[in-house]
């Protein structure tokens, strides 16, 4: 009887200990993750049901510590055919306005790429952002290190990074090529309004590289790639309005872009317009520009949401490749 109370009194002790030390490391874990389920038609020949995103995300809560922290992000994506898409790995220290990161994630550059997909108001970002921004079509991310100044009032906020130059869909064990980039932001408020308005910039010294969407497929590119962006946005509690312009220069031919995003909230309801340009370097393609009109119903906020929009091209006469979509947006921790 005697073995059995301390054979007893030990596990006990062991439970209760296993929970102090999950709960710690609960307390040091921030961690979420939504869905996105779409479906899409052009009431004609195409109806698709697919799974935009499924993200889930680790990072350091503030209990972890003064000066470090992390972050590792994946997804899972109908559009990658269902495997898990390793995104972000990141480790960061902080001193004063200073912060200092090194792994694998987005270099800072544009506006909207750093706005959440989740509090977007269009159910995609312009294709002038997902072609133009340094690593667009490489996988968005890059592995390098990244130096990060923000004033204690939030009202300056300058990057600058190097980085490998070729993103993270592919691993160059001999790398020639590399890439700088660099981002300014100024943010203002002004009568229950805020104002954010930057620039970026980037460098890189491209190896035999492809740019898909951006060049021919038939393209290997070796040389100097330049790449600037400008960015304005202003909102308060009903409104929001933004636009960017992009361009990247590969030694004297330029492709650019641009958008034009509104977004009208009241209560529940929010209108939503945008229009945007892309002119790519591809002689196959139609440079024509596209229209989003939508409305989103605020189930619970961002945390739940449910957005209805209209995508298509504009012609001088008429309206063309029209899709409409259905999205429900659903965060697993309210």
């Amino acid at each position: 009887m005697k073995k059995f109370i301390i054979v007893l009194i030990i596990s006990i002790l062991k439970i209760s200990l296993f929970a102090q030390i999950q709960d710690k490391i609960i307390k040091k874990t921030d961690w979420n993750a939504y869905t996105q389920t779409r479906f899409t038609t052009n009431f004609q020949d195409n109806y698709n049901f697919s799974l935009r995103r499924l993200k889930f995300w680790v990072k350091s809560s503030p209990e972890f510590s003064d000066r470090w922290y992390y972050k590792i992000q994946t997804t899972l994506s109908s559009i990658k055919n269902e495997t898990f898409f390793l995104q972000d790995v990141k480790i960061g220290y902080k001193t004063g306005i200073w912060s200092f990161d090194i792994g694998q994630f987005v270099p800072q550059y544009s506006l909207q790429r750093f706005q959440p997909d989740y509090l977007l108001p269009v159910i995609e970002r312009a294709k002038a952002i997902n072609s133009l921004i340094p690593d667009g079509t490489f996988g968005v991310r890059d592995i390098g290190f990244q130096a990060n100044l923000k004033t204690k009032n939030k009202l300056l906020q300058t990057h600058f990074g190097i980085f490998n130059g070729y993103g993270i869909k592919k691993y160059r064990i001999n790398n020639k090529g590399v890439m700088l980039t660099h981002k300014t932001a100024l943010n203002f408020d002004v009568s229950h309004s805020k104002i954010k308005t930057g620039y970026s910039l980037m460098f890189r010294k491209a190896d035999n590289q492809e740019f898909p969407k951006v060049l021919p497929d038939t393209v290997f590119y070796s040389g100097n790639d330049f790449r600037y962006n400008v960015f304005l946005s202003w909102e308060n509690r009903f409104i929001e309005l933004q636009a960017e312009y992009l361009t990247a220069f590969f030694n004297k031919q330029k492709a650019e872009g641009y958008y034009f995003l509104s977004g009208f909230t009241f209560n529940k309801h929010q209108i939503v317009f945008a229009y945007e340009y892309y002119r790519d370097l591809i002689s196959e393609t139609a440079d024509l520009p596209f229209v989003h009109f939508g409305y989103n119903y605020l189930i619970n906020r961002y945390k739940a949401k449910l957005f209805f929009d209209n995508y298509f091209q504009i012609t001088n006469e008429s309206i063309q490749n029209y899709s409409a979509s259905i999205q429900l947006q659903f965060f697993l921790t309210q």
